[in-house]
């Protein structure tokens, strides 16, 4: 899951307005942002394996301290405890806050439930290992992702007003990026000259980029 994992970003806005929207877009990836950091480590791994699936050519082979279910949980309490605790921004410092902060953490594994090959594991590497497997077939796979997407966006503005200039329209102009870039990289041919490593240095130049653009964005909605 690419872009799906931004509609608990922007549905948990929508619930909590006093939360960053550029917070929750990193937080919603951070499962993802940990294992492409742990690759090039060598800690976790993955492999590029052409048409592994029908929309990624990822082995996603060894992950259980970012992608196990227990992991989810405890990355989602650690998230928790420090926007409770340690608010980033004052306006930040309250319980509920700090909830939707870790159930966006929370939520990777479960968005990634849908779409993954059975390789989530839910313990360690050697125990159960689940997944629905929607990556096995392109059309649900985009349609899922895409109307996901959309369904939190409009819950999202209507949950908020515009502010300023850019108020009505950023955050459409964002969505529609969203939705091109996503396109892009499940169409985009088999590149040999890819490793593990370069897909997980461009995967973290995307989310953080992504994150960005939706700490500007929150700068023109107001709570409604």
């Amino acid at each position: 899951m690419f872009i799906g994992h931004y509609a608990a970003g922007f549905a948990l806005k929508a619930v909590e307005r006093k939360a960053s929207l550029g917070v929750l877009f990193l937080a919603v990836q951070f499962v993802d942002i940990l294992y492409f950091i742990l690759v090039p480590l060598g800690i976790e791994r993955l492999n590029m394996v052409e048409n592994y699936t029908a929309v990624n050519h990822m082995e996603l082979l060894y992950y259980p301290y970012s992608h196990s279910l227990i992991a989810a949980f405890f990355w989602g309490v650690i998230a928790y405890g420090l926007w409770r605790f340690f608010p980033w921004f004052k306006r930040e410092r309250r319980h509920s806050v700090a909830i939707v902060v870790g159930l966006a953490v929370l939520s990777h594994w479960f968005i990634d439930f849908l779409v993954h090959t059975a390789d989530m594991p839910l313990l360690g590497d050697d125990g159960v290992k689940v997944g629905f497997g929607l990556w096995n077939n392109f059309s649900l796979t985009v349609m899922g992702e895409i109307s996901l997407l959309l369904a939190a966006v409009f819950y999202y503005v209507k949950r908020t007003k515009p502010k300023g200039k850019w108020g009505g329209t950023a955050v459409w102009i964002f969505t529609l990026l969203m939705v091109g870039v996503y396109l892009m990289t499940v169409t985009a041919p088999f590149d040999p000259g890819i490793t593990p490593d370069i897909a997980s240095y461009g995967g973290l130049v995307l989310y953080f980029l992504f994150g960005a653009a939706a700490f500007w964005i929150d700068r023109f909605r107001n709570g409604a």
